[in-house]
């Protein structure tokens, strides 16, 4: 029987013992990815794209993609993080220029965004993606002639670029340059006559110029290539009203009397509408609606201005040491507006002063629920983590901050200060020298500097 049960495990175990596993190519593991990547796995294709790297460490290509895997997921520290490594690989990698530029915007550092882009413009003259990109930033900043500068240059490179024409169109109306805004969407639409975002461009300024016979035919193209655009039915709505046909009106506005967040914009149009048509009732329902819409909107605004500056008064007065009254002016913020980010930081430096490190985590944490990225927030976040004794992920924590801000000269002081502890003088030394290289006035970076030396 022992034999027998001997025989069995011997032949069982033969059966069914594993084949050697098949070498995988860095080429299988980058298809991987790519699915991955089309199924918006992010995750997954990272982890795929890191296996392929280990195989071919030397391969740009597959650097670009982990690094745009990691921005599409949105953990931008670690997508800057990857780029860099490209950008050491090839200085020269346009994709990889671009890429940390856009996820520099990600976490709002419009510095590094524009180094990076002009960088991309200088490394490649004949491309128009750097000038582009850029034209997007200033327009995103406000500075509208710098745009309009940087997308002509790009429409140089590139005459049949349509979204280019539409930034610039955009531009130039901003700026109030209608006639040239109208010649940029002209362009479009001839080249593409279903192109959404000139159609309400264009329907926007004719409307603004009181021309509804040409504002119509644009704002309705809007609206049937684009169903769901609120903003493109607000205006096809206010168009409406003017020719009239109220009956249309109403029936490309009362989707909106659903929406969530309400339109009190939609709201005023469809009470207005409902009134021309003569429905009396259903006036005075909207109406109703858009001044409740209205005032919980002119409520929130005001509250969140109010917000705004009760914490400068706050940070004010944490300067002069007045702590108890700058958490009193603090908390008064918040209850105006518990989403004010900045009010919950700078609650949590005065509970982590008082030593009250559960209440500072808990406050920090609600302040990075909203900007998950924010230098400042993240120093905080490091320094209750090193009073936590949690070295290692507050370590993780200032070498983020490094990564969104390399000119956060704090976070290396403090990265120097962990690794000391950690007893790996040539990681403190380095972060103590860069340090001392962004700030070399302060005393303290270069004592420590002076001490690991």
């Amino acid at each position: 029987m022992f034999l027998g049960l001997l025989l069995f495990l011997h032949v069982t175990g033969f059966v069914q013992a594993p084949s050697r596993p098949k070498a995988v190519s860095a080429t299988e593991l980058e298809k991987l990815a790519q699915e991955s990547v089309a199924e918006k796995d992010w995750e997954t294709a990272a982890d795929e794209f890191r296996r392929a790297i280990e195989i071919e460490p030397r391969n740009a290509r597959l650097r670009v993609e982990l690094s745009e895997a990691l921005s599409a997921a949105q953990d931008f520290p670690a997508a800057i993080a990857a780029f860099n490594d490209v950008l050491r690989l090839d200085p020269r990698n346009e994709a990889a220029e671009l890429g940390i530029a856009e996820a520099y915007r990600s976490v709002f550092n419009y510095e590094e965004t524009r180094k990076f882009l002009d960088r991309a413009k200088q490394d490649h003259p004949s491309s128009a993606a750097p000038r582009i990109a850029l034209g997007r930033l200033e327009i995103e900043l406000q500075h509208y002639d710098r745009a309009i500068e940087e997308l002509q240059s790009a429409i140089k490179l590139v005459p049949r670029d349509v979204g280019a024409r539409n930034d610039l169109a955009a531009a130039y109306q901003a700026k109030g340059d209608l006639p040239q805004a109208l010649e940029q969407l002209e362009t479009v639409l001839a080249r593409d006559n279903s192109n959404a975002f000139a159609h309400f461009l264009r329907a926007q300024i004719y409307a603004d110029k009181d021309d509804s016979e040409r504002a119509l035919p644009d704002a309705q193209a809007v609206v049937v290539a684009q169903p769901g655009n609120i903003r493109g039915r607000i205006l096809l709505g206010k168009i409406l009203l003017r020719v009239p046909n109220c009956s249309r009106a109403i029936e490309i506005l009362r989707p909106l009397e659903k929406a969530s967040p309400r339109e009190s914009d939609a709201l005023f149009l469809l009470a207005r509408a409902y009134q021309c048509a003569g429905d009396g009732a259903s006036a005075q329902r909207v109406t109703a609606e858009f001044e409740q819409s209205s005032k919980a909107d002119r409520a929130a605004n005001e509250n969140s201005t109010q917000a705004g500056h009760l914490v400068h008064e706050a940070n004010d007065l944490a300067i002069k040491n007045q702590f108890p009254q700058a958490m009193d002016l603090l908390n008064q913020a918040l209850e105006k507006d518990p989403t004010n980010s900045d009010a919950h930081a700078q609650l949590a430096k005065l509970q982590f002063s008082k030593g009250d490190l559960a209440k500072a985590a808990e406050s920090i944490q609600k302040a990075l629920a909203a900007r998950p990225y924010n230098p400042d927030y993240l120093y905080v976040w490091g320094k209750i983590l090193e009073k936590e004794n949690r070295t290692d992920e507050a370590l993780q924590t200032f070498e983020k901050i490094t990564q969104v801000n390399p000119n956060e000269s704090d976070a290396y002081f403090e990265i120097g200060t962990i690794q000391q502890q950690k007893g790996d003088r040539k990681q403190a030394q380095q972060a103590y020298k860069k340090a001392v290289e962004l700030s070399p006035d302060d005393p303290d970076y270069r004592k420590a500097l002076e001490s690991i030396k």
